[in-house]
């Protein structure tokens, strides 16, 4: 079988270590290939972990934690060359007798213990040691050549990555994270990232105003505008409809005509009537001119009784002429198209809203109303004219909610401060009600935490 060259011996150990799967089983993988390639009597790995070397895997040391002095020797001979970073060999090779001699005394102990020959070469990835292989002779005049020490080390920097990444599989969670976390900050410190460090920075600035900034805290919700009086106007008596003066939309003024009832019948009814009075006028004067005591009193009853009658179907004739109460808006009601159509007494024909003022009725959520108080300001935009927001004062909360839209609603009513030109009654919008200060961020964590305790209790009880 022909010989390995060392760049096919490096890919047979590095596909030896991923087949691994665990740090420990790696390691030993790994000091035994090593001790089998180089001929090495004991090839002992260590791992550094929070500034502290622990033997990991060791040819020659069945149980690691239990060896005693060796162990010890080991971890001397590996944090020696940790500390210095750089390989060491005892016996030294002629190269370095001639360049400056570097501390030994660990490696030298542990080297007289064994009597042959023994080096330590760091392990490490990405510019961090993390790791030492301690490799052990013990024929004398097998020292470890520079061409060896060489090899080593290239075998080494091919394994390191493997075993690293071994280690960091096995790390918690939080470890991981940490490191994660420390990764990142390295590489935004890079020069080349300046562009990634301003965006982080305005992005944490971003998040600090909405953490820590008080912001007007606002409720809102649909809005509609009504007159501040409203008047319903219904039919007086069953009747027809004659005349309709006004369409919803209309602005009249107090006492303009709206709408006139058919009056026939109660015109000729009223005829009756005068006919009646009159004859009962006349039965009276002659039982004044005879006299008659009796037919006097009979005559003045039936008078009163025609004048009465007369009377009521004047009133009725007045009421069947509909004019307006105050100056209003027409803002339902339009009769134009039912001109001869019956009425019945109580039938609902016009709705009038005063013209000069109006409320505002804002729907609040059920869950926002508890935040909402009379006397707090807030602001109306109107679907007809959202460039010109006005502003409004809350003045009561009617309690008593109703359902909209498959959601619970409190109707809140609200006055403008200063009405614009332009308004009408019947116009729709939004509102928002400021109901304190508070971080955007703590409001929206709050609605999700509402929600979720509610979806919590309806599901679970």
């Amino acid at each position: 079988m022909p010989e390995q060259t060392p760049a096919a011996a490096a890919l047979q150990l590095y596909a030896r270590l991923l087949q691994s799967t665990s740090l420990q089983a790696a390691a030993q993988s790994l000091v035994v290939s090593l001790a089998q390639d180089f001929g090495l009597a004991r090839a002992s790995l260590g791992w550094r972990h929070d500034s502290r070397t622990r033997l990991l895997a060791s040819t020659g040391v069945d149980r690691p934690e239990a060896a005693g002095d060796l162990a010890e020797q080991l971890v001397g001979a590996m944090d020696e060359a940790l500390e210095q970073a750089r390989t060491l060999a005892w016996p030294p090779s002629d190269a370095e007798e001639a360049s400056t001699s570097p501390l030994r005394f660990e490696l030298h102990t542990l080297q007289r213990t064994l009597g042959g020959a023994a080096a330590v070469v760091p392990l490490g990835h990405e510019g961090e040691a993390f790791g030492c292989l301690c490799a052990e002779r013990s024929s004398a005049g097998q020292n470890f050549s520079p061409t060896e020490l060489q090899r080593l080390e290239q075998t080494l920097q091919l394994a390191a990555p493997a075993l690293r990444w071994m280690q960091r599989a096995e790390w918690p969670w939080h470890r991981r994270a940490r490191f994660a976390w420390q990764q990142m900050w390295l590489r935004l410190r890079q020069p080349q990232q300046r562009l990634q460090r301003r965006l982080l920075l305005a992005a944490a600035a971003a998040l600090a105003a909405i953490t820590l900034l008080p912001l007007p805290h606002e409720v809102a919700g649909r809005a509609r505008l009504e007159g501040a009086e409203q008047r319903v106007l219904v039919a007086p008596a069953d009747g027809f409809v004659k005349a309709a003066h006004v369409r919803p939309g209309d602005r009249v003024a107090a006492g303009a005509p709206l709408l006139q009832l058919v009056e026939d019948d109660l015109q000729l009814e009223r005829d009756r009537w005068s006919s009646t009075l009159a004859q009962h006028e006349n039965a009276y004067a002659a039982a004044m001119a005879g006299a008659d005591r009796v037919g006097t009193a009979t005559s003045m009853a039936r008078i009163s009784e025609a004048q009465a009658q007369l009377a009521l179907v004047e009133e009725r004739l007045q009421r069947g002429r509909l004019v307006a109460p105050f100056d209003a808006v027409v803002i339902a009601g339009d009769l134009t198209q039912a001109i001869g159509a019956p009425v019945r007494q109580g039938d609902v024909l016009l709705t009038l809203a005063s013209g000069g003022q109006q409320r505002v009725i804002v729907e609040v959520d059920e869950t926002d109303i508890a935040r909402v108080q009379p006397g707090q300001a807030g602001v109306l935009a109107l679907s007809s004219l959202p460039w010109q927001g006005e502003d409004l004062i809350v003045e009561r909360i009617v309690p008593m909610s109703r359902a909209v839209d498959g959601r619970n609603v409190f109707e809140v009513q609200a006055r403008l401060v200063a009405p614009g030109p332009g308004l009408r009654p019947g116009l729709l919008g939004r509102a928002s009600v400021v109901v304190g200060r508070r971080p955007p961020l703590w409001v929206w964590l709050g609605a999700a935490a509402s929600r979720m305790r509610l979806a919590w209790w309806g599901f679970f009880g």
